[in-house]
């Protein structure tokens, strides 16, 4: 008769923790990428769908959350999708970006914006204004919208070199993880060869 020893004390608690380490990880892993910012935009002069009577002098934006003025853009286009100011936006107060524009006709003007976090996240958007029409904007429809974002969006974005470390580390980590919990001996069983003989027999 072959007799099997009873496993040991507190190997489901090891396990549990292990499970619980493991999904802390893949939290960690999931919320490390470019989505964690909660600015968004608060503020915006001209702001959506403000109808002037006078041209303004530039377009001004304000975030909930300091942006990274090297991958944050700004564009200002007028009711055929063109450009109306090729120079990039200018900081302003840590969470603003100013665009100076030149608007010499009436119409429908579409701003877009697409601004990247300090923290990594990011936030795209578009609204319209008028100018000298005596009436609100248009709407945007889809095909505006989509031209606008592309207009901000056609830029490569880099990854800072300590967020790539950290989601390597955690990587590397989790791996370990879940190696030792898929190697852990099955329904708290010892190997074979722990297993003893009865002495009886």
């Amino acid at each position: 008769m072959v007799r099997e020893l009873s496993p040991r004390p507190g190997g489901h608690r090891r396990t549990a923790f292990a499970a619980a380490v493991a999904a802390g990880l893949v939290a960690l892993v999931l919320t490390s990428g470019p989505a964690r910012a909660q600015g968004g935009l608060v503020a915006a002069d001209p702001p959506a769908g403000a109808a002037l009577t006078a041209a303004p002098a530039e377009v001004a934006l304000t975030f909930g959350a300091e942006i990274d003025e090297a991958d944050s853009h700004v564009a200002v286009l007028d009711a055929a999708g063109a450009r109306i100011v090729e120079e990039p936006a200018r900081p302003s107060g840590g969470a603003g970006l100013r665009l100076p524009v030149r608007i010499g006709a009436a119409g429908d003007y579409t701003v877009a914006y697409h601004v990247t976090f300090v923290d990594g996240g990011t936030a795209t958007g578009a609204h319209r204004f008028s100018v000298g029409t005596g009436r609100a904007p248009a709407p945007l429809d889809a095909a505006a919208r989509q031209a606008g974002t592309d207009a901000v969006r056609t830029h490569g974005h880099t990854v800072d070199g300590f967020s790539a470390f950290l989601l390597v580390v955690d990587g590397a980590v989790l791996a370990v993880v879940l190696a030792l919990l898929w190697l852990r001996p099955r329904n708290g069983r010892r190997p074979m060869s722990l297993r003893a003989a009865d002495p009886g027999l």
